[in-house]
């Protein structure tokens, strides 16, 4: 085990921290989680198309953009504390008081933020596997136990979920679309699911992936938040929007749930450049519609791809699409990264035959279909 000062154990200073942390590790950034310049540095390549992160790969809008420099004349300033002026337009759009719209830094800040309010040691939390790591790391941080529900056919088990609510299940999570399946809850399923979950549950509604969904079946929680109190939807600007960097992430709920999130949330918690970009690009519903599209188009070009390398997968409601590669992931995902192409081994979610794929450039989708069928064919 590492010493620590003067020779000391590691678990001389673990002893000082909350005991539940024994149970977490420091997020450790590999390959697929650097930025693009540093993949081609450690693999020494001009070209690298990383289709790993669910990033938006078009960047954000220009009015975005020329929002985020207007702002940097004023970094000798604190911004405003609780983001009025973007909570403003969110409400106004999604016909909800601005009370009930809380910022965040980004999604992952939400979630802790919901665990650090309401999580106490031996909580039960109700997390559909695979998922989303952010829930079960937030949950066990706070000594919860975290109680995994393993999907059916790649989708959430709404009567799974039911079954396994205990007296002393505190929290739900969905993540709907599913990461990193990208497949969805129907309307049907969660207000079926609304109505049998007991009432002093919170369930969590994490939408990330929403602006991307086509699908006529899925309903956003949000139309349920009238007819439940313990709802929480969870928005982002990191995906669609494109400002995965600039950190903003937003919560949507009843008046007294946000203000119990306002007391743990750190002043100040979403930086002025971010509100300023993440205001800019929610008023550009022309640059909103361009992605979509470009998504969705681009989503059923990946599928061509895959088809022709004889490569199974499941149909995603996202900009991510999970793919069996019918053996060890690990050797294909090799493969594609000697090209430049670098992807997501699903084996960190318990999926150790597939890949998960980001729905990424129509050019670099076509070399990502190239090598594929190059490796089908090999074998």
């Amino acid at each position: 085990m590492d010493k620590g000062i003067g020779g000391l154990p590691q678990r001389v200073w673990l002893q000082l921290a909350r005991p539940s942390l024994a149970h977490l590790q420091p997020f450790a950034a590999e390959l697929p989680d650097l930025p693009v310049e540093s993949i081609k540095q450690k693999l020494r390549k001009d070209y690298v198309a990383k289709l790993s992160f669910n990033e938006n790969p078009y960047g954000p809008s220009p009015r975005a953009i020329e929002a985020m420099q207007a702002q940097l004349a004023t970094l000798h300033l604190y911004q405003d504390a609780t983001g009025d002026e973007l909570r403003q337009a969110i409400a106004a759009d999604l016909a909800v008081r601005p009370e009930q719209v809380i910022l965040t830094n980004g999604a992952d800040e939400l979630i802790l933020l919901l665990a650090l309010a309401f999580l106490n040691p031996e909580d039960e939390v109700i997390i559909p596997s695979p998922t989303f790591g952010q829930y079960r790391a937030s949950s066990v941080a706070m000594g919860a136990r975290p109680i995994a529900v393993p999907l059916t056919d790649f989708r959430i088990d709404i009567e799974a979920i039911l079954e396994a609510v205990s007296p002393r299940t505190k929290m739900v999570f969905l993540c709907n679309p599913n990461n990193p399946t990208g497949t969805i809850v129907t309307g049907h399923e969660l207000e079926h699911l609304l109505k049998s979950l007991r009432e002093d549950i919170l369930l969590v509604v994490d939408e990330a992936y929403i602006d991307y969904v086509t699908d006529s079946e899925y309903t956003s929680a949000l139309h349920y938040l009238p007819r439940r109190a313990n709802l929480v939807v969870i928005r982002t600007f990191s995906k669609l929007h494109a400002l995965a960097a600039a950190r903003v992430g937003f919560g949507l709920s009843h008046e007294p749930i946000v203000n119990l999130l306002h007391r743990v949330r750190p002043p100040f918690n979403v930086n002025g450049i971010g509100q300023a970009g993440a205001l800019a690009s929610w008023q550009d519903i022309e640059y909103q519609g361009k992605m979509r599209e470009l998504n969705t188009s681009n989503r059923k070009y990946l599928y061509s791809m895959l088809e022709a390398a004889d490569l199974p997968y499941v149909p995603s409601q996202a900009n991510f699409v999970l793919v069996d590669t019918k053996q060890d992931a690990a050797i294909m995902y090799k493969r594609l990264e000697a090209e430049g192409i670098i992807v997501r081994n699903a084996a960190g979610f318990g999926l150790p035959s597939h890949l998960r794929i980001t729905v990424g450039r129509r050019e670099d989708l076509a070399r990502l279909g190239q090598i594929l069928r190059g490796c089908s064919a090999v074998g």
